[in-house]
């Protein structure tokens, strides 16, 4: 089925993130003035920009900030230390939402829903099947396996600060897993930055804790005061992704499709359209049908290439192509490569089940910061 992969409309490219992290990074590096003009310009950031509460970035745009601040800093770390910086007060009214829930259950539940308000990279999935509850990580972007490093230390530390925060100083983590390697002494550093039990190389990310504490009453639960903060949280989504509109919403019904991608007559019908009105809308804001099929054929393409070990055979099926000749022509004209050669040059992409294994198709994990930040060095020299 078409949504085996976690995915999302919303691509790499997209400027949808607040630059609350950014904001982050600067505190914890405490670069100067040049320093940090330098760094945001990397990402195409001026200061101006970075204080403007209605900027928003993409994730692209993130990486390469991240990556100056990096080579600005030298810690390759940085990532665990700007999560610690993200308390409830970093996400606005969701943090507030957060803080008022009557459970973690509930309060994980709004964090999920609203993850994009709170520049979530990675999809959150709650397992608690045994004693300990295991909230798992998966990536739903697409992230190449040189950025997915960081971006897993980014989010463990800033989900650690935020369980924290919600559940008080009572709160231990029982140990992470994270689906990346590393140097044996870059993880003793990770182990002490966290101050938790950690292991590495597993098959999958998360944070392991245990049970009593997901459906026990929060000290700062008010009813009230959570609906409202959803409320509210739901018209700040819709304003954040307003932009996409009925396309949005197209892409959305084309990647849920499942086997058999949904055609124009589909779509209309699941948004109470006719299929004229829905071609004179969706032509008003300068796209189309066909248009929106390529752009997720494309997205799912490059997400089964990188996440799943599929032949490009099996993926030319799942997208309805005739045939894989086809498949192959149309892929090499979207991104200037062929499959194969886009799988390689991407380090093999990574097997994945619905919610991420984080591993190559090689077997090996996926690269650790520093690794990220050396390539990163080496390829701007």
């Amino acid at each position: 089925m078409m949504g085996l992969i976690d995915t999302t409309p919303i691509t790499c490219d997209d400027k949808i993130f607040s630059t609350a992290e950014i904001l982050a990074a600067v505190n914890v590096t405490g670069c100067d003035e040049h320093q940090l003009t330098h760094c945001l310009a990397a990402g195409g950031l001026t200061p101006a920009d970075l204080h403007n509460p209605q900027s928003r970035i993409s994730l692209n745009q993130h990486a390469l900030i991240h990556e100056a601040f990096h080579r600005s800093s030298a810690n390759s770390l940085l990532g665990l230390e700007v999560g610690k910086r993200l308390h409830l007060t970093s996400y606005g009214i969701v943090g507030f939402a957060l803080l008022s829930s009557a459970t973690l259950r509930e309060a994980l539940d709004v964090a999920a829903q609203f993850g994009l308000l709170m520049n979530f990279k990675l999809g959150l999935h709650i397992n608690d099947d045994a004693d300990d509850v295991r909230l798992e990580l998966s990536d739903q972007y697409g992230l190449s396996n040189n950025q997915a490093g960081f971006w897993y230390y980014l989010e463990i530390s800033k989900l650690i600060t935020l369980l924290q925060d919600i559940l008080g100083l009572g709160f231990t983590c029982e140990g992470v897993d994270l689906a990346i390697d590393a140097a044996p002494q870059e993880q003793e550093r990770v182990r002490s930055s966290l101050g938790v039990p950690v292991r590495f190389h597993c098959e999958r990310t998360a944070i392991r804790f245990a049970s009593q504490w997901l459906d026990s009453k929060l000290a700062q639960a008010n009813s009230i005061t959570h609906a409202s903060c959803k409320a509210t949280c739901q018209a700040q989504l819709r304003d954040v992704v307003q932009k996409y509109d009925l396309s949005y919403q197209v892409q959305n019904l084309l990647l849920g499709s499942g086997h058999c991608i949904a055609s124009l007559s589909d779509i209309a019908e699941r948004l109470h359209l006719s299929p004229r009105t829905l071609r004179r809308r969706l032509d008003a804001l300068g796209t189309s049908y066909n248009g929106l099929l390529v752009e997720v054929r494309k997205k799912l393409a490059i997400r089964y290439l990188l996440n799943t070990p599929m032949t490009t055979e099996a993926i030319s099926e799942q997208l309805n192509y005739s045939d894989a000749a086809n498949f192959r022509h149309a892929f090499k004209r979207w991104t200037g490569r062929s499959p194969r050669e886009y799988r390689v040059l991407n380090n093999g992409g990574k097997y994945a089940s619905r919610f991420g294994h984080g591993k190559s198709a090689s077997g090996q994990p996926l690269h650790s910061p520093t690794v990220w930040a050396e390539r990163s060095i080496a390829a701007a020299n």
